[in-house]
């Protein structure tokens, strides 16, 4: 995976690329978001609450954590919640 000079990463093809690229200044991207919800709340949430809550898919919110870890912003809050399919999941929280 590539990263952007702002940090957002980015897949192996042109148009993932260019999406990454596209972002222009005092937008707040998915990322931006995520870190900005966890740091409101009091409460760790799972990738899927996230997800629901920004309305956003789970499939650009996970990635996004991934980032938000290497950049030590979130955490492992160490609770665990259920996923829709019933399996574990970590609950995040801001650092």
């Amino acid at each position: 995976m590539g990263y952007t000079e702002t940090g957002i990463g980015y897949q192996s093809t042109d148009t993932s690329k260019a999406a990454a690229n596209s972002n222009y200044k005092g937008k707040l991207t998915i990322r931006d978001r995520v870190h900005q919800l966890l740091e409101k709340t009091s409460e760790a949430l799972s990738t899927e609450d996230i997800a629901g809550l920004l309305n956003v898919p789970y499939g650009s919110v996970q990635p996004r954590l991934s980032e938000l870890q290497n950049e030590d912003k979130v955490e492992d809050s160490g609770e665990r919640g259920k996923t829709r399919w019933g399996k574990a999941c970590i609950k995040w929280r801001a650092k």
